[in-house]
């Protein structure tokens, strides 16, 4: 009995070990605010655990740099890097047009996306507004599902963004909508640096 007892154990630790390391996917998505805040928690967690954390913000460059994009770079360490690729809703014309002219466009945002989806060397990965880019045709949504396929296996993968098809809520793990009941917006209220941005 005792021996039957050990060898259950010795299974259960195996299984948890492999599925600890296998990777999943997150989904934060809907109308509410939290969706990149949820997913800059999951990677402070991750760091916190000394995971490589890897964030790529894409349609989020302006003059104005985002409170995690101004902390990375304080805490400058390879194991936590945000990159910015195209510019924000909220950029001025003169903005979009910097933003063009340095290259950090979208299309090279999608190609780093996915050299770090496939390369291993990342123990999280996020791509923040992922889904504007699919529902603005920058990408296509077979090309967002083709990530997810060929991600490297022990890879936890967030996305965030509004108006998430089906097929991707299909093909995550984990799927969290984020509904807006009450926003200081709708009164008025700009956003403010270290809450929104």
């Amino acid at each position: 009995m005792a021996g039957r007892r050990a060898n259950h154990d010795t299974l259960a630790r195996v299984l948890w070990e492999q599925t600890r390391q296998q990777g999943f996917v997150h989904l934060y998505t809907g109308d509410g605010k939290g969706k990149t805040t949820a997913a800059l928690g999951l990677a402070l967690r991750a760091l916190g655990r000394d995971r490589r954390v890897a964030v790529i913000q894409f349609l989020k460059r302006t003059s104005i740099k985002t409170g995690e994009l101004v902390f990375a770079e304080k805490m400058g360490t390879p194991s936590f890097t945000i990159q910015q690729f195209g510019a924000s809703h909220f950029a001025s014309p003169q903005e979009r047009q910097k933003v063009a002219a340095s290259g950090q466009t979208v299309e090279r945002g999608w190609r780093r996306a996915r050299e770090l989806a496939g390369n291993g060397k990342h123990d999280l990965l996020v791509l923040d507004e992922v889904t504007h880019i699919v529902k603005n045709g920058q990408i296509s949504l077979d090309e967002l599902l083709e990530l997810i396929s060929n991600k490297a296996a022990s890879l936890e993968l967030v996305l965030t963004g509004r108006h998430a098809p089906p097929e991707l809520i299909e093909a995550c793990d984990y799927v969290t909508e984020m509904r807006e009941i009450k926003h200081p917006f709708n009164r008025g209220i700009r956003a403010r640096a270290g809450t929104e941005y």
